[in-house]
């Protein structure tokens, strides 16, 4: 819900919609009939005509109804309503996608969370595993190809662990961009 709320395109699309829904119901409106009322008013000043007054008003109603015109106002009508249905499938194909890429992100986050874990666990093991090696080595029991291979592990499992935790922090990023958390 937070992406659908604050995600700008969503914003759009509903923007769409709704102007989509406006437009059909003033084509639906061309229908009706139309009243116009037109008013005119003045003085003539410069005219002293005894037969001419210098003042003047006028009223005019112009009653427009849409019987006789070819079926232009229903296919208006038809078409606005074709355009609002086009825009409110724009809308949900969005929200769907939108959807679909936060449980998405969120998946991914979670994975390279729990890769946090296994890396710190293999680091554990491969530090312990570099002690055991040290001690034998100290002791004469082991080569120093034992030791240097437990000290490339060791290293190996740091690498890893910090790509683990790089993994996750740009998991974390794209999770909160796909909820629109970030701007």
């Amino acid at each position: 819900m937070e992406a659908f709320n604050n995600r700008p395109e969503i914003a759009s699309f509903r923007a769409a919609n709704d102007a989509a829904i406006s437009f059909a119901e003033a084509e639906k409106d061309l229908a009706r009939p139309a009243v116009t009322v037109l008013g005119a008013a003045g003085f003539l000043p410069l005219i002293n005509s005894p037969g001419i007054p210098s003042r003047y008003e006028g009223v005019a109603v112009n009653l427009d109804f849409p019987v006789f015109n070819g079926h232009l106002f229903s296919a208006r009508r038809e078409a606005a309503v074709y355009r609002a249905n086009e825009a409110a499938q724009r809308l949900r194909d969005a929200q769907e996608r939108i959807a679909r890429d936060v449980r998405v992100a969120w998946a991914s986050a979670m994975n390279a969370f729990q890769r946090i874990d296994v890396t710190a666990q293999f680091l554990r093991q491969a530090a312990l595993a570099l002690d055991l090696a040290q001690g034998r080595y100290n002791l004469g029991l082991a080569s120093i190809i034992e030791l240097t291979q437990a000290q490339l592990n060791v290293t190996q499992a740091e690498i890893e662990n910090l790509s683990a935790k790089y993994d996750y922090q740009t998991q974390n990023a794209a999770l909160q961009y796909s909820a629109g958390l970030l701007r």
